[in-house]
């Protein structure tokens, strides 16, 4: 294929008054530039690679996040359940409010008091309500033979002025 000299002066963007050299030095430099082009697309693809790995890296980050938060949420959820601290019923609303504000919701949750019930107060350890006075006679009669019951009575209410 035979090409004129003055269709590729005007190919490259030479002058009319261009030599071979200057011919041959823009042909070169158009080869680097294809050649830089050519590396510049090659970073290019791998910078997009590294884009979309980072992204799936980040899709899975935030949905190991999310279970690891609702499993926490189950966890807090059932040992408030376990100690009486919400009720069984209460559960999905506790459960929209942590999943709503995690942070507030927590907080709340650990916050959250049992209710006080006629027979969780009666039934203290530690405290006795009822103190039956004729078995402690009884049993201080037991203790000292020939104390008649009257005085036996008469000594466990000296000592529980409470029950009356």
């Amino acid at each position: 294929m035979n090409i004129k000299k003055e269709e590729l002066v005007k190919i490259l963007g030479l002058g009319e008054d261009a030599t071979d050299e200057d011919i041959l030095t823009a042909i070169k430099a158009g080869a680097q530039a294809v050649e830089e082009l050519a590396t510049e697309r090659t970073k290019a693809e791998a910078a997009e690679a590294e884009k979309a790995q980072a992204e799936t890296e980040k899709d899975e980050a935030k949905a190991e996040l999310a279970n690891e938060r609702a499993a926490r949420c189950d966890l807090l959820l059932d040992q408030a359940i376990a100690e009486g601290r919400i009720s069984v019923a209460g559960r999905p609303a506790w459960a929209k409010r942590l999943k709503d504000d995690f942070a507030a919701g927590s907080v709340a949750l650990a916050n959250e008091r049992p209710p006080k019930t006629a027979s969780a107060v009666a039934q203290t350890p530690g405290k006795q309500t009822k103190v039956d006075l004729v078995a402690l006679a009884n049993e201080r009669m037991a203790k000292h033979p020939g104390m008649t019951y009257p005085a036996a009575f008469a000594a466990v209410m000296k000592e529980h002025p409470e029950v009356k």
